[in-house]
C-alpha cells in the first residue's frame, strides 16, 4: 500500500483515477478536486519533529588549562545583620574581618591603603562565612536585577568568573561615571595630592600569573578616568581604526600584589568609620537616604594546569 492508500479518503481517490474519464466524469473530477484541495494536506506523510536536544550553534567556548580562573565579586554589604551568633542587629564586617590575614599584605601598601580609608587581606574559604555571620550572598537574584534597572545604587554590585592567563589583565568598573565633578584626595605618607576631576569613574584592574611555589599572585590596583573623551585614530598593518578615551589617574601606590591558593580570597574594603578614597569608591547615600557599602572580593576558583 502506498502513502495515499493510507487514509481513506485517499485511498477512494486513487480508486476514481484509476478509472477511465468521460466528459461528465471529467468535469465531476474538478469540481471534487477544487472543494477537497483543503483536505488534500492529510493524504502527506507526517514531518518527523526535530530534536529540540539537537546541537546547534556553535560549541561552548572552552577555558585553556594554563590560565587561572578567578571570581571577582562587587559585594553589597549591610551595615547591620542578624545572626544566631548575637542576640541582636550587628556588623557583619567587624565579625568577618576577624578572620581575614591583614598581614599577609606587605606593610607599607597597607599603611597607604589605611592612610586612604581602605583595608584589605586574605581570607580561608569565604563562603563558610556568609551564611554564619548573617550576611547575604554575593550577587543575589533580588539585588542583580533592581541593579540591571539602575535603582539600586551608584557602586557595581556584580560577579564575574573569568579566565586570567599569566599576566593578562582584565578591567571592571567600581562604579558608574559621576553626573558631577569631584575633588579626589590621595594621601601617601605625610603627602597629599588633590585633584578636581571632570565625572570620574573609578575602576579596578585585575591581574594574574602562575607563582613559583604553585600558587597564583593577584594583583589589583584602581584607576580613576576623568575628563572629556578623546578621539584618536590608531593605525595597523591592517586598518585604521578610530579610539576614544579619557584621562586617566593611576593609583599604582595601592596596587596589592598577594599569592592565593585555591579558594582563597583577596578582600578590598572601607575601613570601619570610611573616609578618603575608600569611602567614594566604595560607599554610597542611597535616594531612600540608606547608607550602603560594597566590598570587592578576588578569589581564585581554579589554579592553572600546566601542560604536559
Amino acid at each position: 500500500m502506498t502513502a495515499l492508500g493510507k487514509f481513506p479518503y485517499c485511498a477512494a481517490m486513487n480508486s476514481l483515477l484509476a478509472r477511465p474519464l468521460t466528459g461528465s466524469r471529467r468535469g465531476f473530477l474538478r469540481w471534487l478536486l477544487a472543494s477537497a484541495a483543503p483536505l488534500a494536506v492529510g493524504c502527506a506523510q507526517w514531518k518527523e519533529i526535530p530534536d529540540p536536544d539537537g546541537k546547534r550553534g556553535l560549541p561552548a567556548a572552552s577555558i585553556a588549562d594554563e590560565a587561572a580562573v578567578l571570581d571577582v565579586i562587587f559585594w553589597p554589604v549591610p551595615y547591620e545583620a542578624s545572626s544566631d551568633l548575637f542576640d541582636g542587629p550587628h556588623d557583619p564586617m567587624s565579625l568577618l574581618w576577624r578572620e581575614v590575614d591583614e598581614l599577609a599584605i606587605d606593610p607599607e601598601t597597607r599603611q597607604t591603603l589605611a592612610h586612604n580609608g581602605l583595608q584589605a587581606g586574605r581570607i580561608e574559604h569565604i563562603e563558610q562565612w556568609i551564611e554564619r555571620i548573617g550576611l547575604p550572598r554575593p550577587s543575589d537574584a533580588s539585588e542583580q536585577l533592581m541593579q540591571q534597572a539602575s535603582v539600586t545604587s551608584e557602586i557595581a554590585n556584580s560577579r564575574h568568573r573569568l579566565p586570567f592567563r599569566s599576566g593578562q589583565q582584565q578591567e571592571f568598573a567600581i562604579r558608574k561615571t559621576s553626573a558631577s565633578n569631584q575633588s579626589v584626595l590621595f594621601r601617601q605618607g605625610d603627602h597629599s595630592v588633590g585633584r578636581m576631576l571632570i565625572q570620574p569613574q573609578f575602576l579596578l584592574t585585575v591581574q594574574a600569573r602562575p607563582d613559583n611555589d604553585g600558587r597564583v599572585r593577584v594583583r589589583c590596583w584602581p584607576r580613576i578616568e576623568h575628563g572629556p573623551f578623546r578621539q584618536s585614530y590608531v593605525s595597523n598593518d591592517q586598518a585604521i581604526r578610530m579610539n576614544s578615551s579619557r584621562d586617566s589617574w593611576m593609583l599604582h601606590d595601592l596596587a596589592i600584589d598577594l599569592p592565593l591558593n585555591q579558594n582563597q580570597t583577596l578582600i578590598l574594603a572601607p575601613t570601619a568609620d570610611p573616609f578618603g578614597l575608600g569611602k567614594q569608591m566604595l560607599t554610597d547615600l542611597r535616594p531612600d537616604g540608606t547608607h550602603e557599602r560594597v566590598v570587592i572580593l578576588i578569589r581564585l576558583a581554579r589554579k592553572p594546569e600546566p601542560s604536559l
